[in-house]
């Protein structure tokens, strides 16, 4: 199987798996210590982790698997 061509803004699936997976730790640790600190309730921690901490990188792995 043959990797996704090299250019502006195009990154392998591995590199951008990885850094999906970053980013929704680093939300996700986020929003657990603003819960704890009290800036967020619980249900507004989890959605502010899901629109922030896993949409984004969703919406880019989907969109990287669908230009492949």
């Amino acid at each position: 199987m043959r990797e996704a061509q090299s250019g502006p803004g195009s990154l392998r699936p591995r590199t951008a798996l990885a850094i999906a997976v970053g980013w929704m730790v680093v939300a996700q640790l986020a929003c657990v210590l603003g819960w704890e600190a009290g800036w967020f309730d619980r249900p507004t921690a989890l959605v502010h982790w899901l629109l922030v901490g896993v949409m984004p990188p969703a919406l880019a792995l989907w969109q990287a698997e669908r230009s492949l």
